[in-house]
């Protein structure tokens, strides 16, 4: 006798009916604010004093044991007995979700187990700590504070190993790197201040092609850094989180910049994904958002949009800021500080812990964000350029012409007869921002006739050991190291040239269109340079064809400015 079947119609019953009792609506996600600065405390001052940090307006903070967090340097750290005991006996309450840092300033070889084994090493004691201080998980700050692991033209062996076989290889130690921590801790949360919106990566994930996408990362500051993020992701487990970071929300104004960028986390940014983790991806990486209080407050050094507004504008603009990028997160957002410490009571803004409350309330009780920062934004950057305008130092120089015959050999010796005839321009002088005397001097040398202009520079440097070169195709972000830029223009209102080049001779060019700078105007000039002992020379023929002017006449002027970045 054949054993009896129920009808599927009675499973299917029996199945549905706790299912259905269980749908519950979710809720809105819960949104963590952390505090990271120049504050970040050691456990030990934690243990001592959470009970006053956690009245401030936060869920959690970032901790630092020295120098266990320096996780990519091959030697072996220990951890403290004195900050282990701490780690035990803090005792949380409102802070929720805690993190402790490790940093990527390296002095180790991607190709050397030897130095993995170390690394690994590492990476499990500093998430060993944070499981006993029963934090969320750990900070990993990409932000090379040091030697840069992954500048592929930098690293040891770039000579011996194509790209490709540095991205396998990195990819591979980012699956070690999870592992490591995973091996430590339960469901970690690895949070970033970056993982896919810095520029290049950026530009990658919008390449058209895969080799497009190499030649932007080849050299770029953080072209491995992909790779690492794709190594993470090979072997994440499955309750582990990983949190991109957007750090350029440092300087937005207005809600728009925080649903862009939001977006391109969600969807354009899997172009930086190997297509085979785009699944893990979607489930593991957590959009963030970010605050800078000195920004906004005015506090730093280099003059800003916030030094030219009221207490109540920089309030005003703070608490639009935190409202958005709550508001735009799928869940953690950091306010970071420089300048003032939140744990010691020192130096806080007026206005700063009143912003974060206000937005979080207004927040919290789903009411709407009516502050127009964008607008305070643009008042106050009136204000700060017409006084720029004001103080601008402006002077004129009349440009000697050349015969043909004596146009110069672009070859950075400035050596040709060219050179004894040009006008010398008044010495480059600092900025605004810089403080007294310029401590390296910058010559200036111009010429023309009637094919070309033709400008020579020496840039003396009293340390030329510490030249950082940076880029070593056209138009890399060479500007983030030491170089020299040529701005032309023929009339106020036209578009005018730009060009840049290092000391590598690595040049970079844009047409600028109002505010847009069009890099694909790679046109027709010449540069070349020369290193020598204490100095590094720079000379350069560009074509008046190039620029798409005609020869100047006699008298006519043209708008220019040379600056230097050191």
């Amino acid at each position: 006798m054949s054993p009896r079947v129920l009808p599927l119609t009675v499973i299917t019953l029996a199945v549905s009916l706790p299912l259905a009792a269980s749908a519950q609506h979710a809720g809105p996600p819960e949104k963590i604010l952390l505090e990271y600065g120049w504050d970040v405390p050691k456990p030990s001052f934690v243990a001592e004093h959470i009970r006053e940090m956690e009245q401030r307006p936060f869920d959690g903070l970032l901790m630092r044991i020295s120098p266990l967090g320096q996780i990519f340097r091959p030697v072996r750290h220990e951890l403290p007995p004195e900050e282990e005991a701490a780690l035990r006996a803090i005792d949380w309450d409102r802070f929720t979700d805690n993190f402790l840092m490790m940093y990527a300033a390296s002095e180790m070889d991607w190709f050397s187990d030897e130095d993995w084994e170390i690394v690994l090493e590492n990476v499990a004691l500093v998430a060993r700590a944070a499981a006993i201080g029963r934090c969320k998980g750990v900070c990993f700050d990409a932000e090379p504070y040091g030697d840069n692991p992954w500048h592929y033209p930098s690293q040891p062996h770039a000579d011996e190993y194509t790209f490709d076989q540095f991205q396998a290889k990195v990819r591979q130690r980012g699956a070690q790197f999870i592992d490591a921590i995973e091996a430590e801790m339960d469901d970690p949360v690895v949070h970033t201040f970056f993982l896919t919106t810095v520029g290049g990566l950026k530009d990658a994930a919008q390449a058209r092609t895969e080799q497009e996408a190499d030649e932007i990362l080849r050299d770029y500051h953080y072209g491995l850094y992909g790779a690492f993020i794709n190594g993470m992701l090979d072997a994440i487990d499955p309750g582990t989180l990983l949190n991109d970071g957007n750090e350029p929300a440092y300087y937005y104004h207005d809600r728009a910049q925080y649903y862009d960028v939001y977006h391109y986390m969600k969807q354009t940014a899997l172009g930086a994904i190997a297509r085979e983790n785009w699944p893990k991806y979607r489930q593991h990486v957590l959009a963030s958002q970010a605050l800078y209080v000195d920004q906004i407050f005015g506090l730093r050094p280099r003059v800003v949009e916030g030094h030219y507004m009221s207490p109540e504008e920089r309030r005003q603009w703070f608490e639009h800021n935190v409202y958005w990028s709550l508001k735009t997160s799928d869940r953690y957002v950091w306010l970071y500080s420089e300048r003032m410490n939140w744990w010691t009571d020192t130096d806080i803004p007026p206005g700063l812990e009143e912003a974060v409350v206000a937005a979080r309330r207004k927040l919290e009780a789903d009411e709407p964000m009516t502050i127009d920062a964008d607008a305070i934004w643009r008042r106050a950057r009136e204000r700060m350029q017409a006084e720029q305008q004001a103080n601008l130092l402006r002077r004129e120089a009349t440009i000697r012409r050349i015969p043909a015959r004596m146009a110069p050999t672009i070859d950075g010796h400035r050596d040709d007869e060219a050179w004894s005839y040009a006008t010398e321009l008044e010495p480059v002088v600092g900025t605004m921002a810089m403080q007294g005397e310029v401590e390296a001097t910058t010559i200036v040398h111009v010429t023309y006739d009637d094919s070309a202009l033709y400008i020579a520079v020496r840039c003396m440097e009293p340390k030329m050991n510490e030249l950082e070169i940076v880029g070593s195709n056209r138009d890399d972000s060479i500007w983030l190291g030491d170089s020299v830029d040529v701005f032309l223009q023929r009339e106020e209102g036209d578009p005018y040239h730009h060009l840049i080049v290092n000391p590598a001779n690595v040049r970079w060019d844009a047409k600028h269109v109002d505010v847009d700078a069009d890099t694909s105007w790679n046109t027709d000039w010449q540069s070349a340079t020369l290193t020598g002992d204490g100095f590094w020379n720079l000379e350069i023929a560009l074509p008046w064809s190039a620029l798409g002017w005609q020869t100047p006449t006699r008298g006519s002027t043209i708008r220019a400015n040379i600056c230097r970045q050191r």
